[in-house]
């Protein structure tokens, strides 16, 4: 058997992945503890020196009890581990032994980096891309929780609460492979490895998960940031050539993107899965939005979100003017959207030619063939129905296209008759949706007043993903909507009331609608709860029921619909009975969603009439403070915080973010006052203790600071956001070692800290040391904050110093 030193050799030999400073800075907690387990440190500070400087020299002084260890690895030092308060016994003849034990440390940190990186394009492996994934979710969900109560202020120094995911795959590589060759194909995926590292920020994690699948995790990144970063992308990778040594062809590359953001990409129950699994979810959401760009012709990005909005496709024809479509739940499709059907095959280039050297161009216009609407949605695909046709010899067919509409915004306004005489389905008795729909838009024009009840049946748990999978499923879920319409007929209306002023219609499987004309109030909710437990006691069936009753503020009648499916979406996160009539907590549901998905001037606007159905809900209120916050409307902000503080005086969410808000508008007694009235209500507040230490911070009082500072760092899971501000203060004190060991930790904690980042490089900077080193930590910070003047300062001089004087003046720019 071989000897373990001589495996070891010889795996350090391959030359494939190597060591950087970079990754020193990276895995500088490993390098810490692994040297301090043989020669134990009070403390550190790790340095990268200029090539030729003495400072790389090893030594011992034993009077300041320092050690200065040169990390060389193959005959390069990369930096420079400044240990301090080491005893050694022997001065002379330890540091030699020291200095090759850290030599074996850095090996072992470059077999750990070869086991995570795909040796062909030096991108991250998939095993190490999905654990970072899981661990930047777990992060996600720590930020989350930082208040007691609900969401964070936006200014919390913490993790970031948002991630994006991308994923790529080549187009036609497979056909590149057998046409020229698997070696030609192994050169073409690693140029596109490096095109995709190069185009990335340096903050984020780019891997190739397998063949000619790539992946990029963007931290701290909106939707639209994701899909600028994966457009960049997607150009890089279009610009590349290749050529084929044998038949001298040249080869161009494209690739089709997909990008899925956290936590907008999951809905309901897959919130409450394991990072691990969310991890998966996400993955997969990419990888649906990947499959829509190739079906919509390939070499471009589409992102998750927006599948169900204009990423659908007619698969088939079905009997009685009924399609297949490519829209599941999985998507976010529900029933009852409504989409024009268009032809791609229309969608051409139109040229005029003037005169021999001027042309006109343009592209030719949209045209509809019509409208239909999404009757049964399954897990992956869904059922529509034509509900108006623009005419009728230019019928839908498979290829056709869906762009997502509302009812207001349809094109075609219904002929007499259209679609045929109203079907009702023989087994329930209830109209089929889209004679339902027809129906309600004739019948709410004569009422003033009305209600719509939009139920559904709530499959067992464990069917809960596809319930159309199960055998019979169809044919159960028949049967329990029957059963369920019957039990309406007799409870719905009301003791004494006329059963057949009430209409039904089916809403997909297992769902069913009624109208009921008049005026309907509180009652209603109380027969819809007779309903759910009539219908578990007599059939064992579980119903979820959403209420509207109109007039309602000033939501038009072709509200209602709408507005249902939102007292639907509230009463399925309602213990049981699962009945919920559309009011300001309804408003306030969709709202959180809407701010989940990034769209806070909706939001906003969502927040305003729930508080106008109920100026009470002290929920919404806090929540409409916070998008006032991240808009930048501070002032309005507070004015919402007081206003639940007045109402709710031990709600220590609202307390903190009144500190915060006071604390941006300059108001240092009022933040303060805040904050102090969170640590009495929970003295280990952690961001209360961080707050309190930026008040004394910035009032020059470090040592009240420091204490601060140091209180929340001994919080549980504070420590993360303790480090940088306790660098701050060190550094404003005077102790430069100390800053510099802190923000190395700070790093550690948290790689995405655009603070720490800019920080780190200034002090680099001012230490004199090797300039690439800054540079690399100040593109980071920028990118991640590019609002931060101080990091694109620090790139600036970390460039004029290296000589590269026009990228100076690039980056300058961009500061400015």
């Amino acid at each position: 058997m071989r000897p373990a030193a001589d495996i070891f050799s010889e795996i350090l030999a391959d030359n494939s992945v190597t060591l950087t400073r970079q990754d020193l800075i990276n895995m500088e907690h490993s390098l810490k503890d692994a040297i301090h387990s043989f020669a134990p440190f009070t403390s550190y500070s790790l340095y990268f020196p200029r090539e030729g400087d003495r400072a790389a020299i090893l030594r011992y002084d034993p009077a300041a009890r320092e050690l200065m260890l040169p990390l060389t690895l193959d005959g390069r030092c990369l930096g420079v581990f400044v240990a301090r308060g080491v005893r050694l016994k022997a001065p002379k003849a330890e540091p030699p032994l020291l200095a090759a034990l850290a030599g074996r440390v850095l090996g072992e940190l470059l077999l750990y980096k070869r086991s995570v990186t795909d040796p062909l394009t030096g991108l991250a492996n998939r095993d190490h891309f999905q654990k970072t994934l899981t661990q930047e979710i777990d992060l996600i969900r720590h930020c989350m929780d930082a208040t007691s109560g609900g969401r964070t202020d936006p200014d919390v120094q913490c993790f970031s609460a948002a991630l994006g995911v991308i994923l790529l795959d080549l187009d036609c590589f497979q056909w590149i492979n057998e046409r020229y060759g698997y070696a030609l194909g192994d050169r073409i995926a690693a140029g596109v490895g490096r095109a995709i590292a190069e185009t990335s920020p340096g903050h984020v994690t780019t891997a190739r998960l397998h063949n000619d699948t790539f992946a990029i995790l963007a931290p701290d990144a909106s939707p639209k940031a994701s899909f600028q970063l994966a457009e960049q992308v997607r150009q890089a990778i279009g610009a590349l050539s290749f050529q084929d040594e044998i038949t001298g062809d040249r080869i161009g590359v494209t690739a089709s993107l997909g990008s899925a953001n956290y936590p907008q990409s999951l809905r309901g129950p897959q919130l409450e899965r394991s990072p691990a699994e969310q991890a998966r979810i996400l993955l997969r959401a990419a990888q649906k939005a990947v499959g829509v760009s190739k079906d919509l012709g390939r070499n471009q990005v589409f992102a998750f979100q927006d599948i169900a909005r204009a990423g659908g496709r007619i698969i088939e024809a079905l009997p009685m003017q009924r399609f297949s479509v490519t829209l599941g739940r999985g998507v976010g499709a529900q029933e009852g959207m409504r989409y024009l059907v268009w032809s791609p095959k229309l969608q051409r280039t139109m040229q005029a030619r003037l005169s021999g050297d001027e042309r006109l161009t343009g592209r030719a216009p949209e045209l509809y063939k019509g409208e239909v609407v999404l009757t049964e949605v399954q897990q992956d695909l869904a059922v529509a129905e034509v509900l108006h046709a623009g005419d009728p010899t230019w019928t839908p067919e498979p290829g056709d296209r869906l762009t997502l509409i509302s009812e207001r915004d349809s094109l075609f306004a219904p002929s007499a008759g259209e679609g045929g005489p109203a079907q009702r389905d023989m087994l329930t008795g209830l109209y089929g949706y889209r004679d339902f729909l027809a129906f309600f838009g004739r019948a709410r024009l004569r009422e003033e007043a009305f209600a719509l009840v939009l139920a559904r049946v709530v499959p067992p748990e464990e069917d809960t993903a596809a319930p159309e999978r199960r055998s019979g499923g169809v044919k159960h879920m028949d049967a329990a909507v029957a059963r369920v319409a019957a039990l309406a007929e007799s409870i719905l209306p009301g003791p004494g009331a006329d059963g057949k002023r009430m209409t039904g219609g089916r809403a997909g499987l297992g769902g069913l609608v009624h109208f009921l004309p008049g005026r309907h109030g509180p009652e209603l909710a109380e027969r819809a709860a007779e309903l759910v437990a009539r219908a578990m006691a007599e059939h064992g069936l579980e119903l979820a029921i959403g209420l509207y009753a109109h007039p309602f503020l000033s939501f038009a009648k072709a509200d209602a619909l709408d507005c249902a499916r939102k007292a639907l979406e509230h009463a399925m996160l309602l213990p049981p009975p699962h009945v919920a009539l559309f009011d300001s907590v309804s408003l306030n549901v969709a709202a959180d969603r809407l701010f989940a998905e990034g769209d806070l001037y909706a939001a906003v606007e969502e927040f305003k009439l729930s508080l106008a159905a109920d100026e009470n809900n002290m929920l919404a209120r806090n929540s409409l403070g916070i998008c006032y916050a991240q808009l930048g409307k501070t002032d309005l902000a507070l004015i919402e915080f007081e206003r639940v503080a007045e109402a709710e005086p031990d709600n220590l969410m609202v307390h903190y973010n009144m500190g915060r808000a006071s604390q941006r508008l300059g108001d240092a007694k009022r933040a303060r006052r805040a904050f102090e009235r969170c640590l009495e209500l929970d003295p280990t507040h952690c961001f209360s203790l961080l707050g309190l230490g930026a008040l004394a911070e910035a009032a020059g009082e470090m040592d009240r600071a420091r204490d601060f500072y140091e209180r929340a760092r001994a919080v549980p899971g504070g420590e993360a956001s303790a480090l940088r501000p306790l660098a701050r203060v060190a550094l404003a004190s005077g102790k430069p070692e100390r800053a510099r060991e802190l923000l190395h930790l700070a790093l550690s904690a948290n790689h995405n800290d655009a603070y720490a980042m800019g920080m780190l490089a200034r002090l680099y900077l001012d230490a004199g040391e090797d300039p690439q080193i800054a540079e690399v930590l100040a593109r980071q910070a920028a990118a991640l904050m590019p609002e931060r003047k101080e990091s694109w300062d620090a790139l600036v001089e970390a460039l004029t110093r290296q000589g590269r004087l026009e990228e100076a003046r690039e980056a300058a720019a961009r500061r400015g």
